[in-house]
């Protein structure tokens, strides 16, 4: 973004907006809402002329537009809550370096929007398909990186990987302290080139786990800095696979919150320099996935059945960590969501049953999410008892692992149940209401 231009013109000209649109569309949620509002285009041009400010009533309704929460609007204030998006890094040893000090920086998150457009987020990936990790410059004179430390880092790092899928609510702020020695470390630039590429996937390892924890607490900007962070840790680290699941792993956010054409360029990208088949089925569940969001079931069911394929090649002796996890359970369940999207509850049913039959139990909020997949096929099918029973079952399981983001998915089957009158739901409602008023 040029960064003299008014964060209003950027997210102007990124939906293609004129001032005219733009007031038009202001004015007409202020009928929406039972308002009059006399915004024209000369007011647009005042505020993004910096010789203005809108007014507090302005602004909550361009919010309002933009799908802003008023709460947004009162803590940033004017423009800083303005989605405007942010430049990516280029992939140089500087470039990665600058990647890994933004996750250092402590922000306001805006909840309700991403930092990367979709152009930048394709941009990533494409840019690294094709570039070579450079060869990190020798060790400048002074004191040199310890040894012991490296290793202390590098065991702590994995064993931090393990303990993120459970409910330990202090991981997150330990994954946070290390990560920030290690990129601290990067930055004094006093290592043999050996040396920092393990710093480098140290940094990578706990940035990727980082992103996904802001991912699960809905905290989607702040996901996405630690997500390309990783990436170019990765990159510098020579870590290929980490680099294409950290990828796909913004690939995956961006079909959660609707944007699955960016979901299936990017994983375009990513596939391409993958090592292991993990790590390309991965990939090929969540381009899958994308697919069906996009009603295209060729295309689904191809991406399906690579994944299948690829699952029969894993050997796990030859399986980095960051996709050790990668399972039966997850292309069955996953694929049973590609159906239910694709409109075949069914066959979506089956493919769900077995994946949570073949799930681990300490995989809690995955099995939230599984969960609710398999009640939202309970209702389409009309099995109101069966919904309400795996409905409850999630919203306990997402309760139990504190992510936001399972919780709000199971809020949100939840909530389409409202006004139907059957016993299950009126009772799912009911406990739904207790639960989540503790």
């Amino acid at each position: 973004m040029d960064l003299d231009q008014h964060p209003l013109t950027h997210l102007r000209r990124q939906h293609h907006w004129s001032m005219n649109d733009l007031a038009r569309l202001i004015r007409a949620e202020a009928r929406r809402r039972g308002l009059r509002s006399g915004v024209d285009r000369n007011r647009i041009w005042l505020w993004e002329a910096g010789g203005t400010r809108p007014s507090e009533e302005s602004q909550l309704l361009l919010a309002g537009v933009l799908g802003i929460p008023a709460a947004t609007v009162e803590c940033l204030g004017w423009p800083g809550w303005l989605p405007a998006f942010e430049e990516p890094a280029p992939f140089s040893p500087s470039g990665s370096r600058a990647a890994l000090r933004e996750v250092q920086v402590t922000r306001m998150d805006r909840r309700s929007f991403l930092v990367l457009s979709s152009s930048a987020l394709v941009d990533i990936a494409a840019d690294w398909a094709r570039i070579e990790p450079r060869h990190l410059g020798q060790a400048l004179d002074g004191q040199m990186v310890d040894e012991e430390l490296l290793r202390w880092l590098e065991q702590r790092s994995g064993e931090l990987r393990a303990l993120t899928s459970g409910p330990h609510r202090q991981v997150s702020g330990l994954i946070d302290a290390h990560l920030s020695t290690a990129v601290d470390l990067i930055a004094q630039d006093r290592y043999t080139a050996a040396v920092g590429r393990r710093l480098h996937a140290v940094a990578a390892e706990l940035a990727h786990c980082a992103a996904w924890l802001r991912f699960d607490a809905g905290l989607h900007a702040d996901a996405q800095r630690h997500w390309q962070a990783a990436v170019h840790a990765a990159h510098q680290a020579g870590e290929r696979d980490l680099a294409a699941v950290a990828l796909s792993d913004l690939a995956y956010q961006a079909t959660w919150l609707s944007r699955p054409d960016d979901a299936v360029r990017v994983l375009e990208h990513a596939r391409s320099r993958t090592r292991t088949p993990a790590a390309r089925c991965l990939l090929d569940v969540r381009r899958a996935r994308a697919c069906a969001v996009l009603q295209d079931r060729q295309e689904t069911q191809r991406a399906l059945a690579s994944a299948e394929t690829e699952l029969e090649r894993i050997r796990p002796q030859e399986t980095p960590p960051v996709v050790s996890w990668m399972s039966v359970a997850d292309v069955n369940a996953d694929a049973g969501r590609c159906w239910l999207d694709l409109g075949d509850p069914g066959r979506a049913g089956a493919a769900i049953d077995a994946g949570l039959g073949e799930l681990q139990p300490r995989r809690s909020r995955t099995r939230a999410v599984f969960l609710t997949y398999r009640a939202e096929g309970s209702l389409h099918g009309r099995d109101t008892w069966a919904a309400a029973a795996d409905a409850r079952a999630a919203l306990d399981t997402a309760l139990d692992s504190g992510a936001a983001r399972c919780i709000d998915l199971v809020r949100a089957l939840i909530r389409r149940t409202d006004g139907r009158t059957e016993q299950p739901m009126v009772e799912l409602r009911e406990y739904a209401r207790e639960r989540l008023a503790v």
